[in-house]
Order: C-alpha cells, then structure tokens, then sequence
C-alpha cells in the first residue's frame, strides 16, 4: 500500500472522490427545494355543527360535563373546548375520516361519562333556602 501511495496511485483517487461527493451534495442540495410541496392551507371552520350527531352532542355537553368531572382546571377549560371543537369540525369536513367520527365521538362521550362517576353534568343545586 505504502509503494502504491508514493507512486501516486491513491492520491489522485482521493481528490477525485472528494469532488464527486462535494458536487453530488451541492446538486442534492441545490435541488432540495424543488422536492418540497406546499403544505395545505387550514381551512378555518365556519360553522360551530359538524352535522354528525355524536359529535354535536358531545360538543353540546363538552363544557358542562367536564366542569362537572373537574377534568381541567376551570382557567384551560375553555382552551381544551376550542380546540376539541376545531379538531372535530376539520375532521367532519375531511371525507377519509368522516365515516369514522361518529364512533369517535361517541367513545369520547362514554370517556366523559366514566369520568364523572354517575355524577350529572348539570350544576349542583343549592340545599339552602332563603329565609
């Protein structure tokens, strides 16, 4: 090996393979940004219905329900309803999950009627009367 460097047999190839490699990245690198494809644009949900039973219901129910189960802190509540909301409403409105999101809701529905214990969505009443 010794002999075949000092006669030049390897350096040449070294600098031979370097340039390959460094023009074969700045021709992957160069065209990288014609691989890439515009991402969707979200559309926003204009309607508060997702036209699917289950999932209306459950919407319906969402806030009062888990104030009652004491889920999330009264301060997030109205964040984790927003974005229930919206999750449901791009999913109604996408044909490949469609078909599926009445189960969905409804496994979530029974996931909040667990949570509650047998307990009632509705406020408690107050025991006491005025006087």
């Amino acid at each position: 090996m010794k002999q075949a460097n000092e006669a030049g047999f390897f350096f040449p190839w070294a600098y031979v393979a370097r340039g390959v490699v460094l023009v074969s990245s700045l021709f992957l690198f160069g065209c990288n940004h014609a691989t890439r494809k515009p991402l969707p644009a979200v559309v926003a949900p204009t309607s508060s219905v997702t036209g699917i039973a289950a999932c209306d219901s459950y919407l319906d129910t969402y806030l009062a329900c888990h104030r009652a189960a004491g889920t999330y802190p009264a301060d997030a509540l109205q964040t984790h309803y927003q974005s229930m909301r919206d999750t449901l409403l791009q999913e109604a409105s996408d044909p490949g999950v469609r078909p599926y999101l009445a189960n969905r809701c409804l496994g979530l529905a029974q996931q909040l009627r667990d949570s509650l214990h047998g307990h009632s969505c509705a406020p408690p009443t107050s025991t006491t009367t005025p006087h």
